[in-house]
Order: structure tokens, then sequence, then C-alpha cells
């Protein structure tokens, strides 16, 4: 099928989908069995042991009338000790639910869920790691910024440490089989290094195609090393296959192990995606290692991702955000400046790397987009696979479209999970209402994350727009001003609402009053999901 069609229409089957000059695309179901088996066992023992924890402290509340009066007292404390919790608004509203439907024990479950409390190693680890790397970071002056720019570019380096730089060219992917047959190349004539994050990494085709690079240039003495979410490769990497490629004298780490126990940390996942090479080529975007991201295998319909090619000095954040992690997985330590890269390329703008982590005082990604919304002068397009936003978010999204921003959101039109969707469909109606123009991607799934403004300034990355990315995963975006990057972003875009449907207002109204309340209860509880 080429993505060039301008329409495609669903068939009644919901695992098919077919073009107007018939092409017809169907979606291939997956099986997980072992990795929801893995997930579903971690769960319960974790749930198990909440349960017994809970079932003690009742029985001490039905013994001791004073224990049950102090369980009364510390539910009340902990529903006012949230309300003055830098907590998100809406996370906040969630948790004192929580703890007054579970009386007596919801103070309980709500502070062995505190992260500030049971991960205060990881914490300082990860604090430590980063405060050494900021003293190495050489970014260029404000000269020849505008107030803008200069304004975007201070605010990301204060709070998260990392530096716009100028010697930088870029190149925009509009699609994953384009991103990860240029990085392949790339890969096999890797010198020194070959540096790997992803969020999922699964066996198939493209892991194959993978593997064979890294395989080969590992036994030529390059330093291959491979970092991969455990909750996001559950049941997509096998044991087997790990053994294997460690045989191969790659490096492999897996970010925050699955354990059957019940600890806030289990939420905290590596949702970046990363690849550098040899320090002067790096790799990022919306895709993972994976066949359904190049469209090997037909899941979800046509799935629309991007990435992009970064050469050049802004290369040195990408690399320090891989080592920050590394380090704080295997303990070691590393001359990070050994890794600055030494080729220079002429600058095409302003490129800013710079990562976010739920251990930030506060939501960087978020307010990267804030940001870009709050200082558009004409529009902003946004492309997210998730539409969840807070209130900050929403109110600022209302606020410029009110003002005469022309704002355009691109979602997908089949999900990968049905939930989420049905919160996503759930937010339309109040931003439809603003003046804000949503967009359903028709072919398929849509997995990209940017943001464009005014043909000067755009934002590409890992990051969506949901609670999870902005609150409990490490994420990483890429700011790019005045580059030329923002003009292929910019016919991407074009492209997609060429392919896309605009919603109208009113729509929420026609939908059955079942899936509406589901929607509501789904909506509600949005930050668990």
């Amino acid at each position: 099928m080429k993505i060039e069609n301008k329409t495609l229409r669903r068939q009644r089957s919901p695992l098919m989908f077919k073009s107007p000059d018939g092409d017809v695309i169907r979606i291939k179901t997956e099986r997980k069995g072992m990795g929801k088996l893995k997930a579903m066992l971690i769960l319960f023992v974790a749930l198990h042991q909440l349960c017994l924890l809970a079932a003690l402290h009742l029985l001490f509340a039905a013994a001791f009338q004073s224990y049950l009066i102090l369980s009364i007292v510390l539910d009340i404390v902990t529903c006012f000790y949230i309300l003055g919790s830098s907590k998100n608004g809406r996370s906040k509203a969630v948790w004192i639910m929580i703890v007054l439907i579970l009386f007596p024990v919801g103070f309980l479950i709500y502070f062995l869920s505190d992260e500030k409390i049971f991960f205060r190693g990881s914490r300082k680890r990860y604090g430590d790691i980063l405060s050494a790397s900021q003293g190495l970071v050489k970014g260029c002056g404000e000269e020849g910024m505008s107030e803008v720019t200069a304004r975007s570019c201070a605010y990301l380096k204060n709070v998260t440490g990392y530096v716009p730089y100028k010697n930088t060219a870029a190149r925009y992917f509009p699609s994953g089989a384009q991103a990860f047959d240029d990085m392949l190349v790339r890969c096999a004539s890797a010198r020194s290094f070959i540096f790997i994050e992803y969020f999922i990494i699964a066996e198939g085709a493209l892991f194959t195609r993978l593997f064979d690079v890294l395989e080969e240039r590992a036994r030529a003495g390059v330093d291959v090393r491979v970092i991969y979410d455990d909750m996001g490769s559950n049941g997509r990497l096998s044991h087997k296959l790990k053994k294997q490629v460690r045989a191969s004298g790659i490096k492999i780490y897996a970010f925050n192990k699955l354990v059957p126990l019940y600890k806030i940390g289990m939420n905290y996942r590596d949702h970046r995606k990363i690849t550098v090479v040899d320090g002067e080529t790096a790799y990022t975007g919306g895709i993972n290692i994976a066949d359904e991201y190049v469209n090997e295998k037909r899941m979800y319909g046509y799935w629309k991702d991007n990435a992009i090619k970064v050469e050049g000095e802004a290369c040195f954040s990408l690399t320090r955000l891989f080592l920050e992690t590394w380090c704080s997985l295997s303990k070691e330590s590393v001359d990070l400046e050994s890794y600055r890269p030494q080729r220079m390329v002429e600058s095409d703008g302003i490129v800013q790397v710079f990562g976010t982590s739920p251990f930030f005082p506060v939501p960087m990604g978020e307010n990267a987009y804030l940001n870009i919304i709050n200082s558009a002068r004409r529009y902003v397009w946004i492309s997210t696979p998730y539409l969840i936003p807070d209130d900050k978010l929403t109110d600022a999204l209302c606020m410029a479209a009110e003002s005469g921003i022309d704002v355009r959101i691109v979602t997908p039109n089949y999900p990968d999970k049905k939930q989420v969707h049905e919160v996503t469909r759930s937010n339309y109606e109040y931003l439809l209402q603003a003046g804000v123009k949503i967009y359903e991607f028709t072919p398929g799934f849509v997995h990209s994350k940017m943001f464009l403004s005014d043909d000067e300034r755009a934002i590409v990355g890992t990051t969506n727009l949901d609670y999870r990315s902005f609150f409990l995963h490490f994420e990483l975006s890429v700011a790019f001003y005045g580059s030329s990057i923002i003009t292929d972003v910019k016919k991407d875009f074009e492209k997609i609402f060429d392919l896309s449907k605009e919603m109208q207002a009113g729509a929420n109204e026609k939908i059955n009053p079942i899936r509406k309340a589901f929607r509501y209860f789904y909506k509600l509880f949005s930050p668990a999901l």
C-alpha cells in the first residue's frame, strides 16, 4: 500500500482495511502467551502481598479500638498530604478516592506506593550520575537567537541540564522502515561503539537484521551495548535469545526488571529510543525494534511512525542520555568526555536534545509542549497516539484555539490499546468545542509524537500526551529551532491530514450510553492507564 493514497475506508471486518485502488491491509494478531502469563503472575503475587498487608491491618483494627481510631486519623491526614503534594491534579483526585474507598487501609496502600519513600536509592544514584555529567556540557550561546528561542533553550537547559547546539545536521524520516534502513547501514560501518536503548526489542525480521549487524561489529572489536525495558519487551525477547546476544560479545541490560513485589518502582519504565554510532551519528523518534514499526507485521492497520537522525555536536546529548542510564544499571563509571564527537558538521539551525524522568521536580516533557503552545502565533500541529492531557495542557490547547491559533491534533483511527483509545476519544468534545481541530489517521495507527509551530519550532521524540509519559517514564525529546528539518515535518503533517478524517463536535452524544459510561470511567482512572 502506498502511503500517498488520499483516503482509506474501513471494511466491515475490524481486521481489514481497503484503499480506493484495491490495496488491502489485513491486520495480523500476535500471540503473547508467555509474556502475558509472566506479567499476570507478577501482578497476582504483588496484589497477594498487598492484600496480606491489608488483612493484617484490618485484624489489628478489629482487635484494638485505638488502632482503628488511629487508622481513621491517618486516612484523613493522608488525604491532606495528597492535596498538598506536587502530584498532578487528576492523580490527586484518584488517590484521595482510593484512600477513602479502601478505608481503613487506604493510607497504608498510598504510602506503600509513594516513590519518594520507597525509591530513594535509585533516585539518589541517578541524580548523582546526572549531576556529574552536567559539568561536561558545552553548548552554543544565545547569540543570534530570537527572544522566544533563547527563552525556550534557557528553560530546558536550566531544568534538565541539556544544552542547545548549532554545529549539528539532522534528517527526518517519515516512516520507521526508512529510518531503520539508514540506521542499519550506519551501524555496519561503526568503528568504535554502538549504543542501543529501546522500550521494546522484539524477536522478528527486524531484530534478525539488526542482530546480524551488531554481532559482526562486536566480533570486529566494536563496543556494542544494548538496554531494553523489561516490561516493554516482556514476552517478546526470549531468555534463549538474550543468552545468544551476550555470547556474541554484546553487552545487554534490562531496565527495571519485573519482579513479583508490590512497589511503585515497577511503574517507572524506560520509554526512550536511542541508537548512537561512534558518537557522531544518532537516531531517535517514536520507533521501537519490532516488526510492526516497519510494517513487516500489520497488527493495527498501517503503522505510521517517524524518526530523526542527528549528526554533529548534538549527538553528545544522546550519548550522554544512554550512558547515564547504563551507569545507573551497571554501576560502572565512564569517562564521558572521551565520547564527545570529533567530526564537525555545518550548522542547520539549533538542536536541543533533552531527557525527562520521574525524578525531575517538574514534568519537563509536558512543559516543553506547553512552551510551544503558549508561544505560538499562527499554528500548532500535534501528532500523538494517546491524547490524555491533564487540565494544564487542555486549558493551553483551548486557549490557543480560542485566540485564533490553528490548533490541530492527529490521533489513530485504529488503536493498539482499546481502553486508552476510549479515553482519547472522551477528550475530543471539550477540545472541539473550543475550536481545536482533531483528525483520526484512517489507514490505522499513528505512533509518532511531534509538535510543530509557526514554521519555526518543532519537537520530535518519545513523549506521548499522557500521564505515564509526563510523570512515570524516562523519555527524551529533540527540539529544533530554525532547522530545515521543520520543513520536512510540515510536509509529513500535510500528508497525514490528507489521510485522516476530521472529527466533529457532538459525535460523542451519538454513542451507546454504556460505552459513554465506560469512557468516563476510564478517563477518571487515566493516570493509571
